[in-house]
């Protein structure tokens, strides 16, 4: 059985509380911001009308969730870089 290092240990230990938060938020932004857009359909002939909300429908949910979590990540990144606490508040953080 192989020992993980610490960097495969951050890998799969999952996300932490910050990384969980802005996820949500990014997505919920995501969504209401896609809402805006994805109404606005072009007609196509044999097709009908086809926008970008019937073809993705979950793409600004996505995109807004993957950059909420990257940001998140970053962050609590640079908290458990932190001398002396660090590994303190990463642990309290859940990660």
């Amino acid at each position: 059985m192989k020992e993980l290092t610490q960097q495969e240990i951050g890998q799969v230990s999952g996300a932490g509380i910050i990384q969980d938060a802005l996820s949500s938020v990014g997505g919920f932004v995501g969504e209401s911001l896609y809402g805006v857009v994805s109404g606005i359909g072009v007609e196509l002939p044999l097709v009908g009308n086809v926008s970008l909300g019937t073809v993705l429908p979950d793409l600004g949910k996505n995109i807004g969730s993957t950059l909420g979590s990257t940001a998140g990540g970053i962050i609590e990144g640079t908290i458990a870089k932190i001398p002396l606490i660090g590994g303190w508040l990463n642990g309290l953080l859940g990660n």
